[in-house]
């Protein structure tokens, strides 16, 4: 579930600020935090009540390693990261990992390092890559390693933020967070494709669906709010007015504005097999 973390050696990092940022672990935990349901609902997708094997594709913290042992608890699963801190911050957590490149394709699982020695012979039925996948160089290649990898009957979910969080309820804070949302998409922000062909073209049969919802106020969700407004105030595209508003927004925080949380993710559920596939 790391979209800050993973970083290829040819395909530049440009979904957030980097993954220097010292302030990533935190905000890759709030994400977790705030949008643990909202994740629970997109795993609802994979429709895989019984994996035995779990595989996640640029791990980073474990947030999203963390939701995948929640639910398949009988399951071994194992975390694939190439950046140092988070193969050990992952560790730490109990979880085998494996030290890889995702440009090189699908890493061999016998490299699997940790506490579940069960990993590296599991049969792989679930790969989930959530905000990994456009890192990646040479994603057909990952892709085709995938479909090689998975059991009979075993599926891959690839998640992406469709659009950034939003925060903000009241309708003039709406249009400030939306010329935000404008100026960071305009410095390449969370870009990535429709992976439909491209997972297709992998031999899968792939299904597409949007899942949005909404957050409760809590104090974790006003810091991830006041999180992303600090960053937007390194937009070069914001004008003099808005980048004004942010600061006396982030001044005012966290008793001022109603918050409203939501998020919309984009989930890709693909079988070898095209089990998947609707009309």
């Amino acid at each position: 579930m790391d979209h800050l973390s993973h970083r290829t050696r040819n395909h530049d990092h440009r979904s957030h600020p980097q993954s220097s940022d010292p302030d990533q672990h935190r905000v890759l935990e709030l994400d977790a935090e705030v949008f643990g349901d909202h994740l629970a609902a997109v795993l609802d997708l994979a429709a895989a009540p019984a994996a035995r094997g779990v595989v996640d594709l640029g791990a980073g913290t474990g947030a999203g390693s963390r939701l995948l042992r929640e639910r398949y608890p009988d399951a071994a699963v194992t975390c694939v990261d190439n950046d140092p801190r988070m193969l050990e911050l992952l560790r730490e957590q109990g979880f085998a990992v494996v030290e890889a490149d995702l440009d090189d394709g699908f890493p061999a699982l016998a490299g699997a390092m940790g506490t579940a020695d069960a990993a590296a012979t599991a049969p792989v039925d679930l790969v989930w890559a959530s905000s990994s996948l456009h890192h990646v160089a040479h994603p057909a290649r990952l892709l085709s390693g995938v479909r090689r990898a998975l059991a009979p009957g075993g599926v891959l979910v690839v998640v992406e933020l469709a659009t950034l969080p939003r925060f903000l309820g009241h309708p003039r804070g709406a249009l400030l967070e939306q010329r935000c949302h404008a100026a960071a998409a305009a410095e390449g922000w969370n870009q990535h494709p429709d992976w439909t062909p491209v997972i297709a073209a992998a031999g899968f049969g792939v299904t597409r669906s949007e899942v949005t919802s909404a957050a409760p106020v809590t104090p974790a969700a006003r810091e991830y709010a006041k999180q992303w407004f600090a960053r937007y105030t390194q937009l070069e595209g914001l004008t003099p007015d808005d980048r004004d508003a942010v600061a006396d927004l982030l001044e005012r925080f966290p008793e001022a504005h109603e918050l409203e949380p939501r998020a919309t993710r984009t989930v890709w559920v693909a079988a070898p097999d095209g089990s998947h596939d609707r009309p």
